[in-house]
Formats: C-alpha cells, sequence, structure tokens
C-alpha cells in the first residue's frame, strides 16, 4: 500500500513512528509538508 504521512518536518518523532510502523509492514511512505500542498476542488 502507498502512505503519504502530511508532516511539517520528517525528524518530529511522532512522524518517524509512523514511517517506520508503515516500513515494518511492508508499505511504501512518503511525508508530505502539508503547508507545499495545494486543494483543487
Amino acid at each position: 500500500m502507498n502512505i503519504v504521512v502530511l508532516s511539517r518536518d520528517t525528524k518530529l518523532y511522532s512522524t518517524k513512528r509512523l514511517v517506520e510502523a508503515c516500513h515494518q509492514r511492508g508499505h511504501e511512505v512518503r511525508v508530505v509538508d502539508h503547508v507545499k500542498c495545494d486543494l483543487s476542488i
């Protein structure tokens, strides 16, 4: 499964733990800074 984690910094403890847990379960993970995202409706 491909997972995107919205977070300001990849060095934050909670973000690291989420990424580690996803990797342990065999998922692809990408961390994206939500401030740099645009929403199109």
